[in-house]
């Protein structure tokens, strides 16, 4: 039977209620195929697991330096939820096998752009899925979502195919305990790639001469303890304490050992308020987390199939898709919380309209009006629902930490240059997951007199966040009098206290035409709203204002910052009023310290051996020590004070490296030939300053650790 899955079935066994009991033959790669293309990954930056074999063998030492995350969790502050019914969201990400070029740590040019979430204020945990036995999300996934504050878990997958899987329970005794080996490689595994835990997903039952419920879940967990209290571990619903795969679609007796030992699940997506409210219930008795329940729901489950087992999702018809948001209201209602498998639907179902159907599922806007998708009937099928947009019904979570928020407004994806293009055969688009940076929440408001809202301006310079006008009505008197009301345009939801004095820093540029409207920051704390001025200086326009101090107390809190107006922007039409490049609020103490680093030691390796040969640049960081840290700002176990490096070669921009080393591309290698070419590499802090610069002439060929650095210059700027 297993013809009659579809290839994106057969990609999906963990929403497959079927699969377990028709095992698809595997007549995929060869071992050697699949060493060779593991192989390849690793030099991406990816890393994975297909056998045990490839567990046992597994040491730091062996791991390429791109395979590791730089960027520390930006821990969110923890605030007491409202009254209002919002839900928990976790994004369950499975999109055609994951592993993807655009995915890797090397930047790279694209002809159009793909899947990446710009929701993350909406979103509590992320986990990486794909069909492999561990799977460890890529370090530009976690780089991105630990700036955005979300926690991002690998997966370990034992699929009806999966060989050895009695392995997990191998175990020595000794008088007071038991050890399991598989535990103390998955910890070290999580901690050196700098992801925040795993999805247990055991879709195979074990062997009976082996199985027993009480040593799973002791596995579970003294994985949980050895991940420690600020990683996450979640259970799968799908094998039960009776060694069987069945979906229960709820927490209930057949799943609550397993679940209580991670802590957490994630169930089946075929669930119904009845199995919601049961779940609840049984939560509730066993002293278990309402938060740490999640509820499956299936994006696919919207398409149109021809399988005699159709997909369903809640509330059953029509459900998933544009509909997403209508389980996450149910599920909210009910203080549970919502798993969100396949989120990149928008962009594998519609291809060239991903984006825009991404706002649809998120924000309820309507469809594009020339799109089409397989089912034949995109109009009425996937109808835009504003009403439950998953946003009205997802938790929304304060940006940035207590001390710290920085954006430079950067997406995944920015404009290449016209060199750039030349260079990387007419491509225009450059990814890098990686320099995600924390988006502002979608926003339109409007008063008698203005309309104000917000878009992302990307140019192969900058991308910078562009705040437009449009007059409404012209009032009897342009003149702004002090009298005349502020409209206010929220930006971040924040949660910083003001005991400790931050400083509040950003760089803007205002039109060159005369404009009769007033604009400026403003911060809302839970006692007022105050209006942050901008000031011109030598240098241009810029904000730059102390908050908080030793008057406040622990109940003054920043809330929200925005941009505030009034008056009118121009008598004709919409109006570009302000463009900002940079926020950044950090403790007052770190203002004007910048930390002594320097980049040294710049050289040519090659990695990959003789198979795979890979140029890559690399070098060392002196002086960076933790002490920023110390002051409320994050530092990396990797990288140090520095947040990246942005490296240009003979004069093309080659992107942000987020490691101490950084592939050089083929074409800029075919460019360079034998000569010397000019080499620089900035290292850039966290709340985006220009901490150290290296650069000097080098040769772009493999001379080992001894390559000639004709030093320029080096040192802090």
């Amino acid at each position: 039977m297993a013809y009659l899955f579809g290839w994106k079935d057969i990609l999906r066994p963990i929403r497959d209620g079927y699969r377990h009991l028709f095992p698809v033959p595997d007549t995929g790669p060869t071992p050697e195929e699949r060493r060779k293309q593991r192989e390849l990954d690793r030099l991406k930056g990816f890393t994975y697991f297909d056998s045990f074999e490839q567990l046992d063998t597994w040491t730091e030492n062996e791991s390429d330096p791109l395979q590791r995350a730089n960027t520390p969790l930006l821990s969110r502050r923890q605030v007491p939820r409202t009254d209002d019914e919002r839900a928990n969201v976790l994004l369950i990400h499975d999109y055609s096998g994951n592993y993807h070029d655009y995915e890797s740590i090397q930047s790279s040019a694209l002809a159009k752009e793909l899947y990446t979430c710009e929701y993350l204020q909406y979103v509590d945990k992320f986990i990486y899925f794909s069909h492999k036995l561990v799977c460890v999300p890529p370090p530009t996934w976690t780089n991105a979502l630990h700036r955005n504050g979300v926690k991002v878990l690998g997966t370990v997958l034992a699929e009806p195919q999966t060989k050895d899987t009695e392995r997990l329970l191998e175990h020595v005794t000794s008088a007071n305990d038991i050890i399991f080996p598989m535990v103390k490689k998955l910890v070290a595994i999580a901690e050196h790639h700098g992801f925040d835990g795993y999805l247990i997903n055991i879709e195979k039952p074990f062997s009976g001469d082996v199985w027993d419920p009480k040593l799973l879940q002791s596995f579970l967990g003294q994985l949980k303890s050895g991940l420690g209290e600020s990683k996450q571990l979640i259970w799968y619903d799908a094998l039960t304490i009776s060694n069987k795969i069945s979906y229960q679609n709820a927490l209930n007796t057949a799943n609550m050992t397993f679940a209580k030992a991670c802590g957490s699940i994630l169930t089946n997506y075929c669930w119904s308020e009845a199995d919601a409210k049961s779940s609840q219930q049984l939560a509730f008795r066993n002293d278990m987390l309402l938060v740490n329940i999640f509820f499956g729901l299936d994006v696919w489950a919207q398409n149109a199939t021809t399988l005699s087992h159709p997909r369903v999702t809640y509330p059953g018809r029509g459900g998933g898709g544009t509909n997403t948001g209508v389980a996450v209201a149910k599920l909210a209602s009910l203080g549970l919380s919502a798993g969100i498998f396949a989120p990149a639907w928008s962009f594998e179902h519609f291809a060239s309209h991903g984006r825009e159907m991404e706002r649809t599922v998120w924000e309820g806007e309507k469809l594009p009006p020339d799109i089409e998708c397989a089912c034949g009937d995109c109009a009425v099928r996937h109808q835009a629902n504003e009403q439950h947009a998953v946003v009205k019904h997802a938790r929304e979570f304060p940006a940035g930490s207590e001390s710290f928020f920085y954006t430079d407004f950067n997406r995944a994806f920015s404009k290449l240059g016209e060199k750039e293009t030349e260079v990387f055969g007419g491509r225009t688009i450059h990814t890098h997951l990686s320099q995600q940076s924390i988006l502002p929440c979608s926003g339109c408001v409007s008063n008698e007199t203005i309309t104000l809202t917000h878009f992302l301006n990307e140019t192969a310079v900058e991308t910078a966040l562009v705040i437009k006008a449009a007059t409404i009505s012209l009032p009897a008197n342009t003149r702004i009098k002090q009298s005349d009301p502020w409209l206010y345009l929220p930006l971040y939801k924040l949660s910083m206290p003001l005991t400790r004095k931050l400083i509040l820093r950003s760089a803007v540029r205002k039109p060159a035409f005369p404009s009769g409207m007033e604009i400026e920051l403003y911060i809302r704390t839970t006692r007022q709203c105050q209006g942050v001025p901008i000031t011109r200086t030598r240098l241009g326009l810029h904000v730059n204002a102390i908050l908080g101090g030793e008057a406040m107390t622990a109940e003054d809190t920043v809330t929200e910052l925005g941009v505030r107006a009034r008056g009118i922007a121009t008598t004709k039409g919409p109006a570009h009023v302000l463009w900002i490049s940079s926020i950044c609020i950090t403790p007052d103490e770190v203002r004007d310290t910048l930390p002594k680093c320097n980049i040294t030691n710049v050289h040519i390796i090659s990695r990959g051996g003789e198979e795979n040969p890979q140029l890559r640049l690399k070098w060392t960081c002196e002086g960076a020590d933790s002490l920023m840290a110390e002051k409320g700002m994050p530092y990396s176990d990797i990288t140090g004070v520095f947040a990246y490096f942005e490296i240009e070669v003979d004069g093309l921009g080659l992107g942000r490296a987020y490691a101490l080393e950084h592939i050089v591309n083929a074409e800029v290698i075919a460019i360079a030939g034998e000569r010397d070419v000019a080499v620089k590499i900035a290292g850039i802090g966290f709340d985006g300053r220009r901490l150290a610069e290296s650069s000097g002439d080098l040769s772009l060929q493999p001379r080992g650790e001894d390559s000639e650095w004709v030093e320029d210059e080096s040192g802090v700027k």
